[in-house]
């Protein structure tokens, strides 16, 4: 699939906020954080209804949008190995050739923060790393390739 300079622009922004989100988590962690952004886009609502979107829609990705957040200044050199893996996985998410080890998921938080309000166990779908992943739209995207069974 060749992708058009929207894709290109898509791919670009999906990768840095994987890279700022998860880097540190392996493949795997990048890989549920990348599937959680895709599970939104292919339920449009009120958090966007494409990556670019999505991804910026203000308070969702704080390594994208919050004032303050470290994250929110900080871009990859260009040897960087580990936003070359979080540019591969976008490409798979885009091209829909990625296994999504977080089924349904739409939300996530990291560890380092209390559990939000919305974090219940009725929506919870897998901890990955650091990373604890809910569903809180409650759909299951029947589109996606079963779950990976592996670290969480």
């Amino acid at each position: 699939m060749s992708l058009s300079l929207w894709s290109v622009w898509e791919l670009a922004v999906l990768a840095l906020v994987v890279w700022r989100e998860a880097r540190g988590e392996g493949e795997l962690g990048m890989r549920a954080v990348a599937c959680s952004i895709r599970n939104r886009v292919r339920c449009p609502a009120w958090w966007g209804r494409d990556y670019a979107e999505v991804v910026t829609k203000k308070w969702q990705y704080s390594a994208m949008t919050a004032p303050g957040d470290s994250q929110l200044v900080k871009f990859p050199a260009g040897n960087d190995r580990e936003f070359a893996q979080a540019l591969m996985i976008a490409h798979a998410i885009l091209t829909g050739s990625v296994d999504n080890p977080v089924l349904g998921a739409d939300s996530y938080y990291d560890d380092s923060i209390p559990a939000p309000k919305w974090a219940t166990a009725e929506t919870f779908v897998r901890k990955v790393g650091r990373l604890n992943f809910h569903n809180l739209d409650r759909d299951y995207e029947r589109q996606d390739l079963p779950a990976v069974e592996n670290g969480g």
